[in-house]
C-alpha cells in the first residue's frame, strides 16, 4: 500500500502514457483509406473539415482534436462492446480490416479492362519504350559536340 502511496502520480502518468501509445499504435496500423468510411477513417474525414473551417484558430483546432480523440475512443470502444455482445469476432475488427478503396472518377474501369485484354503485356512494352529512350538520348548526345559547349565566345 505504500507503494501506490508514494508512486500513485507515476502510476497514474505511466497508465496515461501506455493508453496514449496504444492508441496511437492501433490508429498506425489502421487504415487510412475505405470506400465505406469505417473504422477511423470517418473520424479523420471530419477532423480534416473541422480544422479547414477554422481558419488556424487556436481554441477550434483544439476543440476539433479533442472532438477526434473522443471519436477515436468511441470507435474503440464501440468495438469492444461488439466483441463482447458476439457481434464481431475480435474487439479490433470494426477498425482494423481489410480497406474497400475507393474507385477513382477519373478511370473509366470498362475501356481499361478491355485495353488489357486487347494489350495484355504493357509493362514489357512501358520497359521496351524506356530502353528505346535511353537509346535516343544516347544518340543524341554523342550526336552533340561536347567541345562546342564548353566554348566561351570571347
Amino acid at each position: 500500500m505504500s507503494f501506490i502511496k508514494n508512486y500513485w502520480f507515476g502510476i497514474i502518468l505511466g497508465l496515461m502514457m501506455f493508453v496514449f501509445m496504444l492508441i496511437l499504435t492501433l490508429i498506425l496500423i489502421a487504415p487510412k483509406q475505405d470506400a465505406r468510411n469505417r473504422g477511423f477513417v470517418f473520424c479523420t474525414q471530419n477532423l480534416i473539415d473541422d480544422l479547414a473551417d477554422c481558419n488556424k484558430g487556436l481554441w477550434c483546432s483544439g476543440k476539433a482534436i479533442a472532438q477526434n480523440t473522443a471519436c477515436d475512443f468511441k470507435i474503440i470502444g464501440t468495438g469492444f462492446l461488439s466483441w463482447a455482445r458476439g457481434e464481431q469476432p475480435r474487439p479490433w475488427s470494426n477498425y482494423i480490416f481489410e480497406p474497400e478503396l475507393p474507385k477513382d472518377p477519373f478511370v473509366d474501369e470498362d475501356a481499361r479492362t478491355e485495353y488489357l485484354k486487347q494489350y495484355p503485356n504493357v509493362k514489357q512494352e512501358m520497359e521496351t519504350l524506356h530502353k528505346l529512350r535511353k537509346e535516343l538520348e544516347n544518340e543524341q548526345n554523342q550526336q552533340a559536340d561536347t567541345k562546342e559547349l564548353w566554348q566561351t565566345e570571347k
